[in-house]
């Protein structure tokens, strides 16, 4: 009787396989994989908060240039050189000359409309949301609000933290504001304005909202659910603080279906924040951020509730051995997620980490070193990486700063993930 012999072949799905190892820079892209712009009027630092990638494979990366007070984007070709059709240098500045002395620490969140639109948001130093569009070539919009810009008085000292665009092209933003400026405790602030920049009177008290859901709520980031409600993620309580949501109805009410009141707390045993929030496409929700200097997700169900089939309990953690915190979370496209922000020691500053977990929580130990990836710009300089973003198959684009010893740059890294791979078996008689 011949003997059958079980064979199996490893075929990439949807891409041509590559050599390189799980997690490694790009080496087509800029200097070895890594990016670093200065804007040429800067005196001081620069910064990348929030990085996009276009439908072409160019990206844009905005934040806060020179001393804080100008908000400023810079538009990459694939290969990481600037685009100089892009505002003529690849460089563009927002001008708000109504927001007095400029933008305060630059723009904090950025959206790409699907005509190639930008969409900067920050804030005045009074507590104003500013809030700039620009052209496909990098010019302002005069198309939206006054030349190009809108500034929303909320309460004093408002910072926005996250933006959103509704697929009806209305633009949410979300902050925070200090209740009273000699204490802790701070309101939940947002706007929503229409697709020309007027505020939309649907929404809150006329556009706007300040809320105070909890005590010592500090948001960090939100995100729009395929029904319009809108999580908020952040930390509340003393003396320690915890993973904190808050769920709003699309009219800006709180969600009272979501935890019994529209508020979420989860403890971890110590020190924790959610930072970054993500929608599944089932509508469970995944939160990102730290606690106690390690990485930590948790996961809800759409009650808000402890999705308990998610690393224990519904919690995961995951310590590279250094003081970590996540910036931003991201779905990839085989259900993983990745994780990015920085990470540091006592023997050195900061340096960008990645880390990358299985859907259930888990460590995925095959990406880069036993699940991390940390990247060093320059030996020596302090880096942070504030943003995450997709960049192709099978490729991801984070950003941040990195600062040498006097002045800071943006800093873009890309890197390059392994291709999935399908086990097929047949018999050989």
């Amino acid at each position: 009787m011949p003997r059958r012999v079980l064979v199996f072949l490893a075929i990439a799905v949807g891409a041509v396989p590559r050599a390189e190892a799980d997690g490694m820079l790009d080496p087509s892209f800029g200097n070895g994989g890594l990016v670093t712009t200065n804007f040429p009027f800067s005196s001081e630092s620069d910064s990348a908060f929030a990085v996009v990638v276009q439908p072409d494979g160019r990206a844009v990366a905005a934040g806060s240039v020179g001393d804080g007070h100008t908000m400023g984007a810079a538009r990459y070709l694939t290969s990481g050189a600037l685009d100089t059709t892009f505002s003529g240098d690849g460089l563009a500045v927002v001008e708000a000359a109504d927001c007095p002395s400029g933008p305060l620490g630059g723009a904090s969140a950025l959206l790409l409309q699907p005509d190639g639109r930008l969409v900067l948001v920050g804030a005045c130093p009074g507590g104003d949301f500013l809030i700039a569009r620009l052209n496909v070539d990098g010019s302002p919009d005069f198309s939206f609000g006054t030349n190009g810009h809108v500034i929303t008085p909320i309460t004093p000292f408002a910072r926005p933290v996250a933006a959103m665009l509704q697929p009806d092209g209305r633009i949410v933003a979300v902050g925070s504001a200090p209740i009273l400026p000699c204490c802790g405790d701070t309101f939940l602030v947002a706007a929503r304005y229409n697709p020309d920049g007027s505020l939309d009177p649907s929404f809150g008290t006329g556009g706007t909202l300040t809320l105070h859901p909890t005590s010592f709520f500090r948001p960090e980031d939100a995100v729009l659910q395929a029904d319009g409600k809108l999580v908020i993620a952040g930390n509340s309580g003393l003396p320690n603080f915890n993973f904190t949501l808050v769920r709003l109805l699309p009219n800006g009410t709180l969600d009272t279906s979501f935890g019994g009141n529209g508020v979420v707390t989860t403890g971890f045993g110590g020190d924790s924040s959610a930072n970054s929030v993500i929608v599944l496409g089932d509508g469970r929700i995944v939160a990102g951020g730290f606690s106690s200097g390690d990485l930590a997700l948790a996961r809800y169900l759409p009650d808000g509730s402890l999705d308990v089939t998610f690393g224990t309990g519904g919690l995961a953690t995951a310590d590279s051995g250094a003081t970590d915190g996540l910036a931003q979370l991201i779905l990839l496209p085989n259900g993983k997620l990745l994780a990015a922000g920085y990470t540091s020691n006592s023997q050195g500053p900061a340096d960008f980490l990645l880390a990358r977990f299985h859907p259930d929580g888990a460590l995925d130990t095959s990406f880069g070193s036993s699940g991390f990836i940390t990247t060093d710009f320059n030996a020596g300089s302090s880096d942070a990486c504030n943003s995450v973003a997709l960049a192709g198959p099978d490729l991801f684009l984070t950003a941040g700063s990195t600062v040498p010893p006097l002045l800071g740059d943006f800093a873009l890294a890309r890197y390059i993930a392994s291709t999935p791979v399908e086990l097929l078996a047949f018999d050989v008689e």
